[in-house]
């Protein structure tokens, strides 16, 4: 028997999601034929045979939660089956290579206490061996939490007598919701997939940042009519010109002049880490759910740049073709209701980041403009801080600055 692993996915990452079986019992295959996709950081990948032969076992279903390292699937061998020599560790990124054994190598020791690296950087600094903690997330996953619940010197076997966090991603301790209906009047849908993902972050971020809300209007009169006259020169390009690109430029400048809105707060070493790049988060649906994809360093494009980029991003998202790369590293995060409608919205937080930009419906309303009542195009922006490391003042002038630009967009070309 061949034991197909999960391979390591990811930097911290220490399960995945199967998504997809590729491959059923009883079918044969070749060396390096796709047999699962896994989910990480929101984008299915797919694990490769490490060797040709029949699909003898799948040992675990689709939207089950595996540990890395786990014997996932087992192959067999017969005469009539030729095989290939592969890799001894399977790779995500280089899935091929290597010559010799038909197993992928044992997780060591160290490994097998599953925790993030902040969870183990965190143990460090309280002297606490993991071995010894009990973790509460799946498959045992050490949780932050469960760090702080730790009594030196007690059973893990006895930490069951601690009352669990309620969290996404301790499911084992949530029980199970109880209805009043009948079975047949109600659904049940099993919380997988993206769905789950961002279940799990949107639960961290609250759980994590006490958020705060500040929302202002801001008068679109000047910046809807310069887009009508931009849209139509650029049309022959085969361009999109959206608001976002305006918006995008606007942000930038604002958290050039206030940084510690484009940073991250390092819990474990009680450090706010200022950000030098701009790499720009855009909330989109797809059939998945709500993914992010990331324009990386947008503070070096162009409003036209930016318009192509975000047409690229929003076009792969919601064919399902984004790559793991493009929906992460945003040090920013955008989120567009106004596509759909509402006048005011209050953002979760993409954590780790510290804040997120609501960015809410156009439309035309009465307005008192040089003491005569006349209709104009209004916004308002909706913008989500965390409160640990932005005041509120500085959030009220960050929006203030950004305002200012949109209200009097052709100052953008010079911003």
């Amino acid at each position: 028997m061949i034991e197909v692993r999960l391979p390591p996915i990811g930097e911290g990452i220490a399960e995945g999601e199967i998504v997809k079986w590729i491959v059923q019992k009883g079918q044969q295959i070749e060396a390096e034929q796709p047999l699962l996709e896994v989910l990480t950081d929101k984008a299915a990948v797919e694990i490769p045979a490490p060797q040709g032969g029949i699909v003898a076992e799948l040992l675990f279903q689709e939207g089950d939660l595996v540990p890395v390292g786990s014997v996932v699937a087992r192959l067999s061998q017969g005469e009539e089956v030729k095989t290939h020599s592969v890799a001894e560790t399977l790779s995500v990124s280089s899935p091929a290579v290597s010559e010799s054994s038909a197993t992928v190598s044992q997780p060591q020791a160290s490994d097998v206490a599953m925790a993030t690296p902040a969870v183990r950087q965190k143990a460090r600094e309280k002297g606490l061996e993991l071995s010894q903690v009990n973790g509460t997330g799946p498959f045992g996953r050490i949780l932050m939490e469960d760090l702080e619940r730790h009594v030196p010197g007690l059973p893990a076997s006895r930490s069951d007598a601690v009352i669990q966090p309620i969290s996404v991603s301790a499911q084992s301790a949530v029980p199970p919701v109880r209805s009043a209906l009948p079975a047949a009047q109600e659904e049940r849908i099993p919380l997988r997939g993206i769905r789950r993902k961002i279940a799990e972050q949107m639960v961290r971020s609250k759980y994590t940042a006490p958020d705060f809300l500040y929302a202002d209007e801001a008068d679109f009169n000047e910046l809807v009519a310069w887009r009508k006259e931009l849209s139509e020169w650029v049309k022959p390009q085969g361009v999109k010109l959206t608001y976002l690109p305006f918006l995008i430029k606007a942000l930038i400048s604002a958290l050039k002049a206030y940084p510690t809105l484009n940073a991250s707060l390092d819990e474990a070493t009680q450090e706010l880490v200022l950000k030098k790049v701009y790499h720009m988060g855009i909330a989109a649906a797809s059939p998945q759910g709500l993914l992010v994809p990331v324009i990386q360093n947008a503070d070096q494009l162009s409003i036209l740049d930016l318009a192509r980029e975000i047409e690229r991003l929003s076009g792969a998202v919601r064919e399902g073709k984004a790559k793991p790369d493009e929906l992460k590293g945003s040090t920013f995060t955008i989120t567009n209701i106004g596509v759909i409608g509402g006048l005011i919205s209050a953002p979760i937080i993409n954590y780790p980041e510290v804040a997120i930009l609501g960015f809410n419906k156009i439309y035309q309303k009465p307005v008192v403009w040089q003491g005569e009542i006349v209709a104009r195009w209004v916004c308002t922006l909706s913008l989500s801080v965390d409160h640990r490391v932005v005041d509120g003042a500085d959030a009220a002038y960050f929006l203030r600055h950004m305002i200012q630009l949109l209200e009097n967009p052709k100052r953008l070309l010079l911003a």
